[in-house]
């Protein structure tokens, strides 16, 4: 799908058409979901935050501008929500087991899901700023400047975050022996 076909489903939406709403929801559910799951580690939250976005996005149609990606706008939504989640739980939840891929034998499965939880671990530690900046460019594929769009933050800004991001995550790494010391 491309840019103007979310703009003519807004437009069509914007007219009445709940039909051109509920192909929007299609084409992003599974994205903003990933990315929230990822930003509050629950998946019933995540399903909530999911949802209360799309509700937001839809009464607020009108002021979303075609200038815009219509997906930025929408990730800034779920960002949105999620940092007001984040600001009414502020505790780390584990994520739950049933949603981390599985291997094909058992010591497949363990190794893959201790990787799984140490990867998650160090994630939900960053403070937000950072966590954020890390979901929405490697688990969301956000470029620098939708990034700086959703984060309502300059360019350079986000380059920072990111590198300093990636430079704690890449010690607790190295001290749980997910990457070799060099």
């Amino acid at each position: 799908m491309s840019e103007n076909d979310d703009i003519k489903d807004v437009n069509e939406c914007l007219k009445g058409n709940g039909k051109a709403f509920e192909r929007l929801i299609d084409r992003y559910q599974k994205a903003l979901f990933n990315t929230a799951i990822r930003m509050v580690n629950d998946y019933d939250d995540a399903k909530d935050i999911t949802q209360t976005a799309f509700i937001k996005a839809f009464e607020k149609l009108d002021s979303f501008k075609p200038e815009y990606k219509f997906f930025s706008w929408l990730y800034r939504i779920l960002v949105n929500e999620s940092l007001n989640f984040i600001g009414k739980q502020r505790q780390h939840m584990p994520l739950e087991q049933d949603i981390i891929s599985t291997a094909d034998t058992p010591e497949e499965k363990f190794n893959r899901d201790q990787v799984s939880r140490t990867i998650d671990e160090a994630i939900g530690a960053l403070p937000v700023d950072y966590r954020m900046a890390i979901v929405f460019r490697h688990f969301a594929d956000l470029s620098y400047q939708e990034l700086s769009y959703v984060l309502n933050l300059p360019v350079k800004t986000v380059k920072s975050r990111l590198y300093t991001a990636r430079q704690k995550l890449s010690r607790v790494f190295t001290e749980k022996g997910l990457v070799a010391n060099e």
